[in-house]
């Protein structure tokens, strides 16, 4: 609001300086004088900050080539080839893993196949198979590379598919597999024998090492010159997991079970309890776990990485979970010697089931 016989100019003058017009455009001279040094500030740095982002953008190109030529000059030094050249197609039999959902076992492979491809400098492709027949298809017809494999399906395997067993598995106690006959101490049961009409509790032939709780458990009753378990014991209860199976006699829900020495141990570490209650009647010991094959037609060098990328595969975090998830600690070279046991054990049953044949 302005005073009567003013104008509106003047109540933008300063206290005192009414009636004084120079000094007022002395004012306004000034104030446009500040807006035009202003546009030309704001200009100035309107070109340095173009001017600042162009470089970046530079230094940044600059950069990211130079990293892009390292990580590829490393690449090449690490692996010793050039760009990816190799492309490996790797089978898992579904035996070999533990009571895993099915999703999870599919995510566990697919990474395992992408750090073999990283070792391998190439591309992976991996598949789960459900069949022996599949497996052996795949291999005749050179769709597959390497495959993990039971002891079973490579002995039945060997001698109609040309295969090169490279690794076996191993777990911290090593690649040795003993099966343990357990009863409670204070169940009277001392023999195999002392089991007929009693429960027993098997993990499932689904579960890793199935199809040998089976196997071991036949051949023991054929030693006693009985041919069928059904008819042996009450009752054979199949259960899900190893575990689950001890856990049946642990709490009287059965007189026997068969495990691995390792899930007794384990198990008893995390209670104590088990293995005060529980006693083993027959054992069976140096058996082999798992083992990997390839294609003896691979090409040398392919060979050479893939072995290579196998027996290292366990030494980072990642390949460390991996293996927990397979019940695994690493890789070692197969040798013969590792496999007789194993090829002894199905030999007797074998052997054992076509006398019991014959008889009946």
């Amino acid at each position: 609001m302005t005073d009567e016989g003013s104008t509106p100019e003047d109540s933008l003058r300063p206290p005192g300086s009414a009636g004084k017009p120079g000094l007022c455009r002395r004012q306004r001279g000034s104030s446009a004088h500040q807006k035009y040094s202003l546009t030309n500030l704001r200009t100035e740095q309107e070109k340095d900050r173009i001017e600042t982002v162009s470089l970046l953008k530079r230094i940044i190109v600059t950069c990211s080539a130079f990293l892009l030529c390292l990580v590829s000059a490393l690449t090449a030094h690490v692996s010793g080839a050039g760009p990816a050249t190799f492309h490996v197609n790797i089978g898992f039999s579904s035996k070999a893993f533990v009571n895993v959902p099915r999703e999870d076992i599919r995510v566990a492979v697919r990474i395992l196949s992408q750090k073999l491809a990283r070792k391998t400098v190439g591309s992976a492709d991996s598949r789960i198979y459900n069949s022996l027949a599949e497996i052996e298809q795949g291999l005749l017809a050179k769709k597959l590379d390497a495959v993990a494999l039971t002891p079973e399906d490579f002995l039945a395997m060997v001698s109609r598919v040309p295969l090169e067993p490279v690794m076996v598995t191993a777990t911290d106690k090593g690649h040795e597999v003993e099966l343990l006959l357990l009863t409670r101490k204070d169940s009277g049961i001392s023999t195999v024998r002392g089991l007929k009409d009693r429960t027993i509790a098997v993990p499932a032939r689904i579960v890793q090492y199935g199809n040998m709780y089976f196997t071991w458990l036949e051949t023991l009753l054929m030693r006693e010159g009985a041919y069928n378990k059904e008819a042996f014991f009450s009752l054979v209860k199949e259960t899900k997991n190893p575990s689950l199976s001890l856990m049946q006699v642990f709490f009287h829900q059965a007189d026997a079970c068969v495990v691995t020495s390792q899930i007794f141990e384990l198990t008893s570490e995390l209670n104590p309890q088990i293995s005060k209650e529980l006693k083993i009647i027959a054992r069976v010991d140096k058996l082999a776990g798992g083992i990997i094959v390839i294609r003896p037609d691979l090409q040398a060098d392919l060979k050479q990485k893939l072995i290579q990328a196998l027996r290292t595969i366990h030494e980072d975090q990642e390949g460390r979970q991996l293996f927990l998830l397979f019940q695994l600690s690493e890789l070692i070279p197969y040798r013969p010697e590792y496999l007789r046991a194993t090829e002894a054990f199905f030999t007797e049953h074998r052997t054992l089931k076509r006398g019991i044949s014959r008889k009946h």
